[in-house]
């Protein structure tokens, strides 16, 4: 199961739920790439409305943008915040992050984090406060 997978890989760094759904909040940044990982259809050059120009704007404010495509676990995926808490998806019911219906990628173990009673008390707070997601992030990331 997600949750199991979840726990057996954290805790062999010394990690239990707080950090586990801390540290996931970090999808907050970021893409994955069909050919990197294989868990979504969106590759190189193929994305999102989030993902493609004029959408994925480059850090230097020059011209153009990094690398396009790829699938977003958030809308604005070069944000720092706690959008991966609180944005709505929909997901198929045992999703593996490919249902494009809203663009953004979610797996079975980033929906688990909301519904297993373990984590979705961290999720659930991290979703209300910001700051609470930024300290406790830090201080997994420093474990």
């Amino acid at each position: 199961s997600p949750e199991s997978h979840l726990r057996a890989v954290f805790a062999k760094m010394g990690l239990g739920d707080r950090e586990i759904v801390a540290l996931s909040g970090a999808h907050t940044i970021g893409r994955a790439f069909k050919e990197r990982s294989g868990t979504t259809e969106c590759g190189y050059g193929q994305g999102t409305s989030y993902t493609m120009a004029p959408a994925c704007p480059r850090f230097d404010k020059t011209p153009g943008f990094g690398m396009a495509g790829g699938m977003s676990w958030t809308k604005n995926w070069l944000t720092w915040d706690n959008s991966y808490f609180t944005q709505k998806r929909a997901v198929p019911e045992g999703g593996h992050g490919k249902d494009m219906k809203d663009e953004l990628h979610w797996l079975p173990t980033d929906a688990i984090l909301a519904k297993d009673p373990g984590f979705s008390q961290y999720f659930q707070l991290y979703a209300k406060s910001q700051d609470a997601f930024f300290e406790d992030y830090a201080e997994a990331h420093r474990r």
